[in-house]
């Protein structure tokens, strides 16, 4: 046998691409380390975007515990604790949204971390010098992705009163590809934001519960569209009353817009599904009833198999089960027991970017096992 009969024929280019846009990211970023042609292509925006649609993950738990220690969770299975440099708060820390794999924490002091939990990566970013002054103001925030531009966005809302529809309310958004805050022209916006929750991100949009003096001060969702950058409002379910800002929030539940209805009982809440983006008639209802008392319950995610995880009085994890009615703790070996906030993700190459932040920082992560 001649050496050319012996050797492994090269794929073609487009073969090979498509190969490995769909590998697991983790090891995408060993494959980076091959050769400068491979880093060069397994960086381009075109194959992690391209990455990201071939892979369509399962959503991940990204949690934090009492000591601000993060850990991720992976098919309710596998957890890993992610040594984490950023100044968490020493009492507390939000998740303000995820997208497409990227995370966006606040802290007490209101400072705000971008996070890939995949690759390990993440930034911190400053806040808006145009917002308002924080003692003398109201802010909310939200987080997504222009699909247009190909950049996610930070929106920040800030205003002076929360109940005056006619109170001036300024918008500010962040470019993680340019890494600048602008602040966009003034305009008539119609809402008030009474409800300070982080905004949920779907279908392009960041979505708020608010009133509107265009619709005859009634409870509305605004969305603010990430492309065009102007709110439009969704309809509702029927459960949204004047009573919204007490007990309802809005969230991003399986992709998709979800309004968690807690005026039943500190036993019982209803959980709103926008099958149909923008279509009224597509929302449908489940209950969840837990057999202990509750204040504060928070939807994570579907398992896949007629259960969804909760996260009750920031403190436990429970599976609950939609078709039998029953719950179970969900116990991790070797962690923490309590949670005091937790959020999503899927496996992804997105960027954090660079931008105006301070240190673009690398952490590193513990495997450990999650009993059942």
């Amino acid at each position: 046998m001649t050496k050319s009969e012996g050797e492994i024929p090269s794929l073609p280019q487009e073969i090979m691409e498509d190969i490995l846009s769909r590998l697991p990211a983790k090891y995408i970023a060993q494959f980076r380390c091959v050769s400068n042609p491979w880093r060069t292509l397994l960086s381009d925006q075109q194959f992690i975007n391209t990455h990201l649609s071939n892979r369509h993950t399962k959503e991940n738990l990204i949690l934090i515990s009492p000591n601000q220690s993060l850990y991720t969770i992976t098919n309710l299975a596998v957890s890993r604790k992610l040594t984490f440099q950023p100044e968490l708060s020493d009492t507390w820390t939000e998740v303000v949204g995820s997208c497409n794999g990227l995370v966006l924490l606040e802290n007490e002091e209101e400072d705000k971390f971008l996070v890939n939990p995949t690759t390990l990566k993440q930034v911190k970013i400053r806040d808006s010098p145009l917002a308002l002054n924080k003692r003398e103001s109201f802010w909310m925030h939200g987080f997504g992705y222009d699909v247009l531009s190909d950049d996610y966005k930070i929106v920040t809302l800030s205003y002076y009163d929360p109940e005056d529809v006619h109170s001036d309310t300024f918008v500010d958004v962040y470019s993680v590809k340019r890494g600048v805050w602008r602040r966009l022209d003034p305009s008539p916006y119609n809402h008030s934001f009474p409800d300070l929750s982080p905004g949920a991100f779907v279908n392009g949009s960041i979505h708020w519960l608010a009133t509107s003096s265009k619709s005859g001060y009634t409870s509305v969702i605004a969305a603010f569209d990430l492309v065009d950058e102007k709110f439009k409002e969704i309809p509702a379910p029927g459960c949204l009353d004047e009573k919204v800002f007490v007990f309802n929030k809005l969230v991003t539940f399986a992709g998709r817009l979800c309004l968690i209805d807690e005026t039943q009982d500190n036993v019982r809440f209803d959980v709103w599904i926008m099958e149909e983006y923008g279509v009224e008639k597509s929302w449908v209802k489940f209950s969840v009833v837990l057999n202990n008392d509750w204040e504060r319950v928070k939807l994570l995610c579907f398992t896949g198999d007629e259960e969804v995880v909760l996260l009750i009085d920031e403190e436990r994890l429970v599976v609950y089960n939609l078709k039998g009615g029953t719950s179970r703790d969900l116990i991790v070996d070797g962690v923490p027991a309590l949670f005091i906030e937790g959020g999503t993700f899927v496996e992804s190459l997105a960027s954090t970017g660079l931008g105006d932040c301070i240190g673009v920082q690398h952490f590193g992560w513990k495997w450990r096992m999650m009993k059942m």
